[in-house]
């Protein structure tokens, strides 16, 4: 009888042993899970939630969002032809040796736009052949040559240009593919300028669009061409080729240049607070 109840004691103790470390080691493990969840818990916000990294992001937002123009130069070869030539006489294209310079400037009409107003301030020189219909030869072959200081204001459609351009402080010249200077006026001067041409009007036609860009500046294709609606010519009669055939005179033979220049532009831009 004793035997037999030692046995039931020693039976429920070994079971209530067994629970007790059962539900301690439930216990545990429920805590280290509850620990393990807290701690990832606590983590997260510090991957998620970053003030300090949107600072730059913002800052970035507000430069892009600001007004700047830009303001640059341009360097382009050019080839150029007369409309208007007199009859007996036929032109022929010309690449001028030196390139057109000048300084070019794009406002936009508003910030970060691609649409705009600009103004160019250069240097250019139209050229073109000027030789007989018959017997041509290197030493009947005229090659003339016209310089001017010009302004041109233009709209610009996300780089197609459009505009016209006014050529001032004319200069020019003129010599034969021989290499020799000749004289084209009547008054056989050699050295042309104010007296005899007068102010350029060309319209203008072109492309400036972006090859490169950079956050402060960008490198551009510059496409231009161009015609002369005026006459080069103050007075169209004392230049010697506004005759047809030789013999009468004629306005319509002003020569008038019909141009083409391809070359490069580089752009600063610049903040306006």
């Amino acid at each position: 009888m004793l035997k037999n109840g030692g046995l039931c004691l020693m039976f429920a103790t070994s079971v209530m042993v067994h629970l007790l470390e059962f539900r301690m080691i439930r216990h545990t493990c429920s805590c280290l899970l509850l620990v393990g969840a807290l701690a990832a818990y606590g983590q997260i916000p510090q991957r998620t939630l970053r003030p300090a990294e949107e600072q730059p992001t913002q800052t970035v937002l507000q430069q892009s969002s600001g007004y700047a123009i830009s303001v640059g130069a341009f360097v382009a070869a050019k080839a150029g032809v007369n409309t208007t030539v007199a009859k007996g006489r036929k032109t022929d294209l010309n690449f001028n040796p030196l390139p057109d310079i000048g300084v070019s400037i794009f406002a936009p009409f508003q910030p970060g736009a691609n649409i705009g107003a600009g103004v160019d301030i250069g240097y250019a020189t139209y050229s073109f052949v000027n030789k007989p219909e018959s017997g041509v030869t290197d030493a009947n072959s005229i090659v003339e040559r016209y310089s001017y200081v010009n302004i041109f204001p233009h709209v610009n459609l996300s780089g197609v240009v459009l505009g016209v351009n006014f050529g001032f402080s004319p200069s020019g010249r003129a010599d034969t593919k021989s290499g020799n200077q000749v004289t084209v006026v009547t008054d056989s001067t050699r050295e042309l300028g104010s007296e005899h041409l007068g102010t350029l009007v060309e319209l203008r036609l072109g492309g400036n669009f972006p090859l490169w860009e950079h956050q402060t500046g960008h490198l551009n294709l510059y496409i231009m061409a161009g015609y002369a609606v005026s006459g080069l010519y103050s007075d169209y009669r004392t230049y010697i080729y506004s005759r047809d055939n030789d013999t009468t005179q004629s306005a319509d033979n002003n020569p008038r240049p019909a141009s083409l220049a391809v070359g490069l532009a580089y752009y600063f831009r610049i903040p306006i607070k």
